[in-house]
């Protein structure tokens, strides 16, 4: 059975969300990063880089979305995940795989900017987008 090691708000809902739709069994392992439970040895063993997502399989570990997404799509064709027949369809795909990471699984980063005048010494902060172009 394959085993995903995941956090909430990362990345790795992208191979969370290949894998239900794939229909794959497998196991979802939360790691609570705020606890620092993703430097723990146990799961060093599975991932030395600390992050996830990590899928452990029966031919290794993957440790990059890509490479799950990509590995999800082609142990399971019935899902239609991805193309399954000529080489340059699946070289096209490698691009999407990438996008799908930094763009549509990736939560919005944010950072805290100064309250406006009307809450000076309230508790609240208010949140932007970072901007990621420069």
């Amino acid at each position: 059975m394959l085993k995903l090691y995941f956090a909430p708000g990362t990345c790795a809902m992208a191979a969370h969300i290949a894998l239900e739709e794939a229909g794959a069994n497998y196991e979802a392992v939360r790691l609570d990063f705020t606890n620092g439970e993703q430097k723990r040895l146990e799961f060093l063993a599975v991932n030395p880089k600390a992050r996830v997502p990590a899928l452990v399989t029966d031919h290794g570990v993957l440790t990059e979305t890509p490479a799950i997404l990509a590995y999800v799509a082609q142990c399971f064709p019935a899902a239609a995940l991805a193309p399954t027949d000529a080489i340059p369809a699946k070289a096209a795909l490698v691009p999407k795989l990438t996008k799908a990471n930094a763009t549509n699984a990736t939560p919005m980063r944010i950072r805290p900017t100064a309250p406006p005048p009307e809450t000076t010494g309230a508790t609240i902060k208010r949140l932007q987008p970072i901007s990621t172009s420069s």
